[in-house]
């Protein structure tokens, strides 16, 4: 077991626009080679979009949309006598977040629309509608945790 001390929490800033710092974290899931200034670009056109196609306000719908990706349970790989089993764990919410993010993040890259901006856009709009590939890997997830439930005794 290492004897250093434990990496301290980096302290992640508010974004300029929005003051939020759910969308600070996007920012940075979708920053590629430390280009800052792109994530930013691509993460305010899309908000941008979803103020002017649906004339709601982008903060409520993207709340939703995460608040929608979250998830509750996920499973854990635990080794017991030799035999692996996957036990069902909740999640704790700076992990569900980040999840949320991360799973937001490689659905809009995986869409076939021509700009990233674009991309991130319509995967949260299916987000905060309950649709959506990202809404699908959560599904799978808690349906793997449910199917995994007889093995919950053996939670650490």
């Amino acid at each position: 077991m290492s004897r250093k001390k434990r990496a301290p929490k980096r302290i992640v800033l508010n974004d300029s626009r929005y003051d939020s710092l759910v969308i600070s974290k996007l920012i940075n899931t979708v920053m590629i080679d430390g280009n800052k200034n792109k994530a930013e670009k691509i993460v305010y056109t899309a908000l941008d979009k979803i103020k002017d196609k649906t004339k709601i306000d982008p903060m409520e719908t993207f709340t939703k949309a995460i608040s929608n990706l979250r998830p509750s349970v996920e499973v854990r790989s635990r080794r017991v006598g030799g035999a692996t089993y996957q036990v069902p764990v909740e999640v704790k919410p700076k992990r569900s977040q980040a999840l949320a993010l991360r799973w937001l993040i490689l659905a809009s890259k995986k869409r076939k629309n021509k700009t990233m901006a674009e991309k991130l856009f319509y995967e949260l709009m299916d987000a905060s509608q309950l649709k959506g590939s990202a809404i699908k890997k959560r599904e799978d997830t808690h349906k793997m945790a449910e199917s995994n439930k007889a093995f919950a005794h053996f939670r650490w």
